[in-house]
C-alpha cells in the first residue's frame, strides 16, 4: 500500500510539471490589409527635362580683352536675375581699342586747329581756297575716325539686347582674359514657357501628344504647375534617349528657364489593372515580392512582376490574383509563416 501512495505522487508530480523545452508563440504582427481587384490606373512617368524660354539673345564678347563687371554682378553673372533691355551686363577692357580712341580724339584736335588757322588765313585773303578745303576735308576724316573708334569702344560694353531673365551656362570670373566670340550669357526672352524633355527609347510607344504633365522643381515635395505634350521625337539620339517637347500651360513653381525640372507625366488612363500601394511591396535580391494572407492570419512571400507606377501604387502583371488579400501596411516587419492580426482602419485612429 506504501508503495502504491509513493507511485501515485510521482506520477502527479510529473503530470503536473510543464515541458521545459515546448517554446512560446510569437504574438501576431498587427498589418492592414487590401483586398486585390481590377480598377482604373493612372499610371505616371517620370522623366527629366530643361526649362526652355519662348526666345533666347545671346550675350557674346566682341574682341580680346579683360573682363569687367558693374556692381550688381560683382561676382559674376547669375542665372535666373533679371535683366533690363539696354542694361550693362559687363564691359571688356581693351588696350588697343582704348589706344585707337585717344589716337583718334588727338588727332580731331590737332586737324581742328589747323583748320580753324587756314579759315583765318582765308578770311584775310592771303590762302587759297583750294588750300582750305584740303584741311577741311582732313578734318572730316580725323572726325570719321574718331566715330568709329567710339563706336568700337561702346561694343566694349555688353549690353542686354532684350529684357528677360540670364542663362549661365558657364560662369567666368571677373578680371579673365576672353576672347572674341566667348559667350558669357543668354537673356530668356518673355512668353510662354517650354520644357525639353529626354525619355528612354524603351517608352517611345507610350508617349504621344496630348498627355498632361506635372512639375516637380528641383527641392520641391509635391508637383506643381502644368504642361502638356506637344511633340515627341520620332527618332532615337545616339544616347538611347527620345526628345519631347511640352508646352507650360500653368508656370507655377517653376525654375528659371535653363534650370532642371522633372516631368510627372500622366500616361494613359488604364480601366482595369490590380495595383497595390507602393508600401505593400518588398524588394530583395531575388525581385520583388508582397505578403499574401493565407488561412485567414498566415502571411505568405507571394513573388510578383510589376509595371507601372502612378498615384502611390504600383501596377502588379503577374503574380496576384482577385479576391486575394494583401498586406499593405506592415510588410517591411514579416518574414514568410509569420501569424498576422489585421488593424482596421478605425482601430488605427
Amino acid at each position: 500500500m506504501r508503495r502504491e501512495l509513493v507511485l501515485l505522487s510521482l506520477l502527479l508530480t510529473a503530470c503536473s510539471q510543464a515541458p521545459a523545452d515546448v517554446p512560446e508563440q510569437a504574438p501576431a504582427s498587427p498589418v492592414r490589409l487590401e483586398a486585390v481587384q481590377w480598377a482604373p490606373f493612372q499610371p505616371e512617368l517620370a522623366l527629366l527635362g530643361v526649362v526652355q524660354p519662348s526666345g533666347v539673345a545671346e550675350v557674346t564678347v566682341p574682341v580680346a580683352g579683360r573682363l569687367d563687371y558693374p556692381g550688381r554682378f560683382a561676382g559674376g553673372l547669375v542665372s535666373g536675375a533679371a535683366v533690363r533691355e539696354g542694361e550693362v551686363l559687363a564691359r571688356i577692357s581693351s588696350h588697343d581699342a582704348e589706344a585707337d580712341l585717344a589716337e583718334a580724339r588727338l588727332r580731331v584736335q590737332l586737324t581742328k586747329a589747323e583748320l580753324e588757322r587756314h579759315q583765318r588765313a582765308f578770311d584775310a585773303g592771303v590762302e587759297a581756297a583750294a588750300v582750305l578745303a584740303s584741311y577741311r576735308s582732313e578734318a572730316e576724316i580725323a572726325r570719321a575716325h574718331l566715330e568709329a573708334a567710339q563706336g568700337r569702344t561702346a561694343r566694349l560694353s555688353l549690353r542686354s539686347p532684350v529684357s528677360g531673365r540670364l542663362i549661365v551656362d558657364s560662369r567666368i570670373p571677373p578680371d579673365s582674359e576672353v576672347a572674341p566670340g566667348t559667350a558669357l550669357a543668354r537673356i530668356a526672352a518673355g512668353g510662354s514657357l517650354t520644357v525639353e524633355g529626354r525619355a528612354a527609347a524603351a517608352d517611345r510607344e507610350r508617349l504621344h501628344p496630348g498627355l498632361k504633365v506635372r512639375f516637380l522643381a528641383p527641392g520641391a515635395e509635391q508637383p506643381s504647375g502644368a504642361g502638356v505634350i506637344r511633340e515627341v521625337s520620332p527618332m532615337v539620339e545616339a544616347g538611347g534617349t527620345v526628345p519631347l517637347i511640352v508646352e507650360v500651360t500653368d508656370p507655377e513653381g517653376l525654375p528659371a528657364p535653363g534650370e532642371g525640372v522633372e516631368l510627372r507625366v500622366q500616361l494613359d488612363l488604364r480601366p482595369q489593372t490590380i495595383t497595390v500601394p507602393e508600401e505593400a511591396l518588398v524588394v530583395a535580391e531575388s525581385g520583388s515580392a508582397v505578403f499574401v494572407i493565407q488561412r485567414r492570419t498566415l502571411a505568405q512571400r507571394r513573388p510578383i512582376t510589376t509595371g507601372a507606377r502612378g498615384g502611390g501604387r504600383i501596377e502588379v502583371l503577374r503574380g496576384l490574383d482577385p479576391g486575394e488579400r494583401v498586406v499593405v501596411s506592415g510588410a517591411s516587419m514579416l518574414q514568410d509563416g509569420d501569424t498576422v492580426v489585421e488593424v482596421k482602419e478605425e482601430e488605427k485612429k
